[in-house]
């Protein structure tokens, strides 16, 4: 995808307002996600990040997203939930929470760092360890990739090393925290 394009989906990611997004239908999931605790896959907008994802895949057509940290499987459903994508989602254990049938999804268990694709998504959604550690490794994965695209970030507030991760990248960042999740949620424009 041209960078103008990715400029122009940015754009409209920092301006869709809490009430676009809480008006976005969740219910789908129902059918798809075998385990839902708290139900936070239906929380709003700002304390979630779930209704973020679903606006973001609305807005690509015909891309491979990254879901790393697939965890209970919600980010990926979200990413998948305009049905015009594929979501490649990763995580370094087996996941029990899922229901196969996800549509568009693809489950990997390794390290994403491997995936040549990586390269030619456009959007990557990140929510693993929150040590700092992980997510220093893969950022300079990306740098050194040359990637160009959106790199999104769940809690980026969790403690002081993600906020010293956070505070120390180069690119051009946004936090989103008020349209994502409550505990910090970050997207970089590499």
């Amino acid at each position: 995808m041209e960078n103008n394009q990715i400029k122009e989906i940015l754009d409209k990611i920092l301006n869709v307002t809490n009430e676009e997004l809480d008006s976005l239908d969740t219910n789908f999931i129902n059918n798809y996600v075998v385990i839902q605790s708290e139900n936070y896959f239906h929380k709003k907008s700002g304390v979630e990040h779930y209704r973020l994802l679903m606006y973001v895949s609305s807005l690509f057509r015909n891309e491979i997203f990254f879901d790393i940290g697939t965890h209970r499987c919600m980010s990926a459903a979200a990413l998948s939930s305009s049905m015009k994508n594929r979501v490649f989602s990763y995580d370094i254990k087996q996941v029990l929470h899922i229901n196969p049938m996800l549509p568009g999804v693809k489950y990997f268990l390794g390290n994403v760092i491997k995936d040549k694709n990586l390269i030619k998504s456009s959007f990557i959604f990140f929510d693993v360890n929150h040590d700092g550690i992980f997510e220093k490794e893969f950022y300079d994965h990306l740098v050194n990739i040359k990637y160009k695209g959106l790199f999104m970030c769940d809690d980026i507030y969790e403690n002081i090393e993600m906020k010293t991760w956070w505070n120390n990248i180069k690119e051009d960042k946004y936090d989103i925290t008020k349209k994502g999740h409550w505990n910090g949620t970050g997207i970089i424009h590499f």
